[in-house]
């Protein structure tokens, strides 16, 4: 199936194309991947009965939540403004779920979970650094860091929560065909590591959540 679909794309460039080559400059990339965004802790926080008597708060129960782990969808247009520096923007698709864990009753019921599935969205765009220096097999590094949006829905689409992210990574990337004339200038593939933190959105105190993401995918040159 993969050497099927490299063959395809390989076939939809006209003759003249080279292999191996430098991604042309201030041309539009469009990439397109899949990868996995990793999990983590919302907070904790007891839930409390206060009374005139007393100044010190009943707990009921107590409750924590995590955001799992979760299979993405990566798209992404890129121009390469030197050979340098470059712009990069990026959205993110995934359908997270959030787990709540309820311990502790006071009338010593079990400890329940509940479940409850996102729709979680990451607009973003930053600044990409190529790192010529550090080229091998043809795959040439590059740093990156930006600041985007975070939309996340809720199960039934019944609940809207925003935020804001920020991230650094980086990754590498490589052309396997080029040309210098045409509608279809290359392609190649490309693979992105990132930290992403994240403020606003599901979260249960007001600290930042970090999520790592791994993806690959694969990018055509106009």
């Amino acid at each position: 199936m993969t050497r099927a679909f490299w063959l395809l794309l390989v076939l939809c460039l006209p003759a003249g194309a080279h292999a191996q080559s430098e991604i042309p400059l201030r041309r539009l990339q469009l990439a397109a991947g899949i990868g996995i965004v990793g999990g983590a802790s919302l907070g904790s926080a007891d839930a409390n009965l206060r009374s005139n008597m007393s100044s010190d708060p009943y707990r009921l129960f107590a409750s924590s939540s995590r955001l799992e782990r979760a299979a993405i969808l990566d798209l992404r247009v890129a121009v390469d403004l030197t050979r340098r520096f470059g712009i990069d923007g990026h959205l993110l698709y995934g359908h997270p779920e959030l787990r709540i864990d309820v311990s502790g009753d006071v009338e010593s019921a079990s400890p329940v979970t509940a479940l409850d599935r996102l729709d979680q969205y990451v607009i973003d765009g930053g600044v990409v650094i190529a790192l010529h220096e550090l080229t091998a097999g043809g795959w040439q590094p590059f740093a990156a860091g930006g600041a985007g949006y975070l939309r996340q829905l809720h199960e039934g689409l019944t609940l809207t929560e925003e935020g804001t992210v920020f991230y650094v990574g980086g990754g590498a990337r490589r052309a396997f065909v080029t040309r210098t004339r045409g509608l279809l200038r290359g392609l190649g593939a490309r693979g992105d590591v990132r930290l992403n933190v994240l403020s606003g959105g599901v979260r249960v105190d007001d600290g930042a959540r970090r999520h790592v993401s791994v993806s690959g995918s694969v990018f055509v040159v106009f």
